[in-house]
């Protein structure tokens, strides 16, 4: 950390400093070049060596109370025009104790010199601090770099940070390009924004004319950002869709092949080198296209991944599909791809990245503090999935232990982020609903329109297309994943008992916005029932809706299910009227493209104010008919109460 020129009256105590630092490398040996002395690249521990950080050791120079956050100006934030991708902010955690905010900040690059420093202003400090690029990876000359950032925090101002680039093509500039992100106060509501399956299947034949295509809920999303800023903003999965994978000629040859030739095919060069191509370009064009690009360089994200990130289904094909070497190669770039553009790490960084793995070797799995009473917990049920399983034993232990060891004192709410919903509807009994209803849609589109599955997952079948629903075994609600359903709620009912925690699971992937929830058989107040735990659904906040005949099926199947001797599941009538006002007879799932705004709702400790202490507030914003604007359905989760309160 150095610096900034702009204030030439602490020029002195910046070369003091710095003659401290050189002192210091003689001491430990370090040679350092001409070319480093210009340009260093922090390692990972290199921030513990930092003598001052004048953005975490400053005093701040106001008072430590709450203001109003400014207008963006949306029309002039745009990625940078000196990278080929970026800036894209990440969000990892809060240090509650230490009032410590760590994140960081990717770009990518095509450029063999060093990258410039990254120059953050937080408005309550005198002065600017720097961060230096850490590489990461590259491919084909093209090269990944992530900056660390750490900030403090105040208990009742929201700080809003300014950042940008120490030169522009090598050289300084009056006017650089400008970002901004905000960071929560610690004693008030942290506020971040669900969304899940962010693109097109190749099933919607007209986005652009149908939809108005990608931008209308990203419009919205950042109108609801503008007028009470968000802190972080939470990917459920389907970030990117990348089933066209499969469109390459490499892999169109491949999926030609007959069953047993197609399973015997090596993985070699050729086919890596298309596979890579495609993900590192489709990610790049994703990622710096419309206003999705925008968001991602204003709101933090923390994301987990679902079949699409990959390819349409990855985990829950049929073994002799799952394991072959081609398949296995396409997961492995798409992991590659995902932990640089999503995580900001490779291989050898998860750990820095505050991504954890279980003893089985797979997986990263993301526990965070969304602020000192929210506790959110994005497991990866992507990298250890087959047909039978969704997380490995050793994954189920390590969650519970760290989500055990990381609640605090404070903590009133545990999120649960799942790829698909936990509570939704049973497969078991759609297919009698399918012959009551006489549905003209066929038992496969249907399936796969309910399940968020599209053409590649049935082009990499082949010959199992009759036997698809026995192969849609992606959702919770499958009969064969219901012991590892009441395994995960069990663990979960156990903590939230002796933690008095409210747990609440938030799911994307099906297409629809509702809500469901948990609840103990012999519960009497939900306030006060443990087991009362509300599942929200949001998806899509791009991708096409299912049609009306999915609905009516999903509706018809929703019943009371029995998850174990204490508890019950349900779906909640939350839809009364559509977006245009028309009054809905089906109120528990709606099929508009949708996303969730999500609101701390924090009381007056000091007065003792119950009716909004601790509240989660999740607003369904629901497109309108023309594709402009929304409507809202709110759900309010309360923390769980004791019988003291």
């Amino acid at each position: 950390m150095t610096f900034h020129n702009d204030h030439p009256h602490l020029a002195a105590i910046g070369d003091f400093v710095s003659k401290i630092g050189d002192t210091l490398g003689g001491l430990l040996g370090k040679e350092t070049t001409k070319e480093e002395e210009v340009e260093e690249v922090v390692e990972v521990n290199d921030r513990e060596n930092i003598i001052v950080d004048p953005l975490l050791e400053d005093q701040d120079q106001c008072d430590d109370c709450k203001v109003e956050a400014g207008r963006q100006e949306y029309a002039l934030i745009q990625s940078s025009t000196q990278f080929k991708c970026g800036p894209i902010l990440r969000y990892q955690d809060i240090h509650v104790e230490r009032r410590r905010w760590i994140g960081s900040v990717l770009i990518v690059t095509d450029k063999e010199e060093q990258p410039p420093r990254l120059v953050l202003c937080d408005p309550t400090k005198a002065r600017v601090g720097f961060s230096h690029a850490r590489k990461l990876d590259s491919w084909e000359g093209n090269h990944f770099y992530r900056y660390d950032i750490q900030l403090s925090l105040m208990a009742y101002r929201e700080k809003k940070i300014e950042y940008w680039f120490e030169k522009e093509n090598g050289e300084k500039v009056a006017e650089p390009q400008k970002w901004n992100f905000y960071v929560p106060a610690l004693d008030e509501g942290h506020n971040w924004a669900f969304y899940s399956c962010n693109g097109f299947t190749s099933d919607v034949a007209d986005p652009e004319g149908d939809f108005h295509g990608a931008n209308p809920l990203w419009d919205d999303l950042l109108v609801a950002h503008d007028q009470k800023p968000f802190h972080t903003m939470v990917g459920g999965g389907d970030q990117i869709y990348n089933d066209d994978v499969l469109a390459t000629p490499e892999m169109v040859e491949w999926l030609k092949m007959d069953g047993d030739e197609r399973i015997a095919m090596d993985f070699n060069n050729e086919k890596r080198y298309a596979v890579e191509k495609y993900y590192f370009e489709h990610y790049v064009q994703h990622f710096t296209t419309g206003t999705y690009s925008k968001a991602l360089s204003l709101i933090p994200s923390v994301n987990t991944w679902d079949d699409h990130d990959i390819i349409d289904g990855y985990g829950s094909y049929p073994p002799k599909y799952q394991t072959c070497e081609v398949m296995q190669g396409i997961g492995a770039a798409a992991s590659r791809f995902y932990l640089l553009f999503q995580q900001h790490a490779n291989a050898n960084t998860t750990h820095h990245a505050g991504l954890q793995t279980s003893s089985s070797g797979k997986g990263w799995n993301c526990i965070t503090h969304l602020g000192k009473r929210t506790l959110m917990v994005l497991p990866d049920t992507r990298s250890e999935r087959s047909k039978e399983m969704i997380l490995s034993n050793e994954t189920y232990e390590m969650l519970e232990a760290e989500i055990r060891a990381k609640l605090l004192p404070t903590t009133k709410h545990l999120i649960i982020v799942l790829g698909t919903p936990l509570v939704y509807p049973a497969l078991k009994f759609f297919e009698d609903a399918l012959e009551k209803l006489g549905d003209k849609l066929s038992r496969g589109s249907v399936i796969g329109k309910i399940f968020g599955k599209c053409k590649a997952f049935e082009n990499v079948l082949g010959q199992f297309g009759p036997e698809l629903l026995d192969d849609l075994v992606d959702s919770w609600a499958c009969t064969v994943h219901t012991e590892e359903k009441r395994r995960m709620v069990e663990m979960l009912q156990a903590i939230a008992v002796e933690r008095s925690v409210r747990v609440t699971f938030v799911g994307g992937d099906v297409h629809v916005g509702g809500a469901g929830r948990l609840f103990g058989k012999e519960s009497q107040d939900r306030l006060t029932d443990p087991y009362d735990m509300v599942q929200i659904v949001s998806s899509a906040i791009v991708n096409a809706p299912p049609p009306g005949a999915v609905i009516t099926a999903l509706h018809t199947c929703s019943k009371t299910y029995s998850l174990n001797d204490t508890t019950s599941e349900e779906m909640t009538e939350i839809f009364h009227e559509d977006v245009d006002g028309t009054p809905l007879e089906k109120k528990k799932l709606l099929n508009r493209r949708n996303w969730c705004e999500v609101r701390e709702l924090v009381g007056d400790h000091h007065h003792q104010e119950q009716s909004q202490e601790d509240q989660l507030q999740f607003t369904l914003r629901v497109e309108n008919l023309d594709h402009v604007g929304v409507q809202k359905y709110p759900i309010v989760v309360d923390y769980l109460h004791t019988r003291e309160d």
